[in-house]
């Protein structure tokens, strides 16, 4: 049977090993998530650059060719490529803040 410690004993025991605060152990753990998400969402970034050069020409497409009542994959890429940048924007944000 696996002995497994709750996220609190985790930290207890933690605190009492590692030099550092409560705070720093949190925070760091922010960090990490934070530039593990920035990784993630600029590797799906570089996909869309790969596939349609900019978002610019993403949309000029759309709005040259429209989308197909049946295919709203441009529409629907559009659409995730803002919500990367958007959240980009506010992780960048908040690690510089941190």
């Amino acid at each position: 049977m696996q002995n497994t410690m709750s996220k609190m004993e985790a930290l207890n025991k933690a605190l009492k090993i590692l030099p550092a605060t409560e705070e720093d152990i949190i925070l760091r753990g922010i960090i990490s998530k934070i530039t593990e998400r920035i990784a993630e969402l600029k590797k799906a970034e570089k996909k869309l650059v790969a596939k349609y050069g900019s978002i610019e020409k993403l949309e000029n497409k759309i709005k040259e060719e429209g989308v197909p009542p049946d295919d709203h994959t441009l529409y629907n890429n559009l659409l995730e490529w803002r919500a990367i940048r958007y959240e980009l924007e506010e992780l960048t944000f908040l690690l510089e803040s941190i």
